[in-house]
């Protein structure tokens, strides 16, 4: 395993023209880490290991297939077929516990040793002596670990494969070469048999990550050539946005409209908002915005009247329509807000917020007078977002709340 310095590869994109990948990708043996825009990189290389982990923790649990919006777009959501996952936990998997190895349970006559009680009664010849019953023989049972078994030969195979392609996260010390060559047919087979067969839910995840190395159809060509990522993070931070602050049963507050044709109702498809959030009886439809203003501060990096528009429809359908009011209460208001990235720890940012009002939309075809016409531009921290993304904060809802309210 070469070394490689990790923060020279390290870089934070610009979400411009080309440069829209996030992940790690991997071009004839150069790899890059691509951060989200928006994303501060840590100085110390301690958290900056930690910051790649993030990455790849958020976009495991955020990624999913699904073609651009956009159409004719060549790019995928995500381009995940590389198993990256498999080989982080292959690793670390053999940091806490090695290699597997299977035990095979042998019994012998001996004077020493566990013994086995149900053999010895069955095997041995008992004693009597004044009422009294002993053996002067017991069989024993004794665990002898089975080093050659093929299933550790394998795990030897992707232990060291997992090294050679993403060890340098963690170490420049290489595990030993592996006793076997490559064997697809006979690898998948004997993992397959493994899977079927293991009832140690820890075993069984581990099997199944080694298949999925094994899987990856990129064998030696993969050392050069591989990514892990999305050209389409707005997906990801959409995804992130409506986790943290979102309720389940958005899709209640969605506007529908339908096409009334010769006495028949056809409807169509809804107008959908990104996230609903509920705090204190009150209703805040957000609009997650991957837009560049975060990062840029030039308004033209704004959202744009289509944008606004929307979010006005959206506010008006939610607080006009009577639903609501009897779920939320009369005093109910309805709240709008846009959703942006951009780096708390900027020097332009005084005190380091990690959400940030920028300003307000408004239209010409409203008087403004009520909440939902007047859309707040919002900015989000992206590494403090990245790190709640996995849970609910309420803390996280009743700040953004008040922030939205100011």
């Amino acid at each position: 395993m070469r070394e490689i310095d990790i923060r020279s590869k390290c870089r934070v994109n610009s979400n411009r023209e080309m440069d829209t990948f996030v992940g790690i990708r991997c071009n004839d043996g150069d790899i890059s880490i691509n951060f989200p825009m928006g994303y501060h990189v840590s100085e110390d290389n301690k958290e900056l290991r930690k910051d790649i982990m993030l990455l790849f923790a958020t976009l495991a649990a955020n990624t999913e297939r699904k073609e651009s919006e956009l159409i004719g777009q060549s790019n995928k959501f995500d381009e995940v077929d590389f198993p990256l996952q498999s080989y982080l936990y292959l690793i670390k998997d053999f940091f806490v516990r090695g290699y597997y190895r299977e035990q095979e349970v042998t019994y012998k006559v001996s004077k020493t040793g566990k013994i086995n009680w149900n053999r010895t009664i069955k095997m041995q010849k008992p004693y009597v002596q004044d009422m009294d019953v002993f053996y002067l023989d017991f069989v024993t049972k004794k665990n002898t670990i089975k080093e050659n078994e093929i299933i550790t030969l394998i795990h030897e195979y992707c232990v060291y494969e997992s090294f050679e392609l993403m060890g340098w996260l963690f170490t420049q010390t290489m595990p030993k070469k592996p006793r076997i060559a490559r064997s697809e047919k006979v690898f998948r087979s004997v993992l397959m048999e493994k899977i079927s067969n293991t009832f140690n839910d820890r075993n069984r995840m581990l099997f199944r990550h080694m298949l999925a190395v094994i899987d990856y159809e990129g064998d030696k060509y993969a050392e050069k050539n591989y990514r892990y990522g999305t050209n389409r993070f707005e997906y990801v931070w959409e995804k992130m946005i409506d986790k943290v602050f979102g309720i389940d049963n958005k899709a209640d507050y969605f506007p529908k409209t339908s096409w009334l044709v010769n006495g028949e109702r056809y409807d169509n498809a809804s107008l959908e908002p990104d996230t609903i959030m509920v705090w204190g009886g009150n209703v805040y439809i957000l609009d997650a915005k991957y837009y560049k203003y975060g990062v840029t501060g030039k308004t033209w990096d704004l959202p744009e009247s289509t944008s606004i528009n929307k979010q006005i429809t959206y506010g008006e359908y939610v607080a006009k329509e009577e639903k609501f009011k009897n779920i939320h209460g009369r005093t109910m208001r309805v709240y709008n807000a846009f959703l942006m990235p951009f780096d708390s720890l900027k020097g332009k940012y005084l005190d380091n917020p990690e959400m940030l009002k920028v300003g307000e939309a408004v239209s010409n075809w409203k008087d403004n007078s009520e909440e939902y016409q007047r859309i707040q531009g919002i900015l989000i921290d992206v590494k403090t977002l990245m790190n709640i993304n996995v849970r609910q904060e309420m803390k996280e809802i009743e700040q953004l709340a008040a922030l939205i309210e100011k």
